[in-house]
């Protein structure tokens, strides 16, 4: 049985730590919808990157999440 792919949707998380805080490490998490499916990893990255000089904490990581929808044919 073959299968199809199609492409729904691609969000990019941003993860920004801001250390102990009371007695807990604090992590926050920015998520951003509505990335064109034609963008590339080095330029979502690149945008993670411009976004992350605008806040405070630093980024720590960077997460690409895609969705398509799998049917059979």
């Amino acid at each position: 049985m073959a299968l199809t792919s199609d492409f729904l949707t691609k969000k990019v998380q941003i993860r920004s730590n801001h250390g102990i805080v009371d007695g807990k490490e604090k992590i926050t998490t920015r998520t951003y919808g509505d990335i064109v499916a034609t963008a590339t990893d080095q330029a979502i990255y690149d945008t993670a990157l411009i976004i992350d000089g605008l806040q405070q904490p630093m980024m720590e990581e960077v997460i690409k999440h895609d969705l398509s929808l799998l049917t059979m044919i």
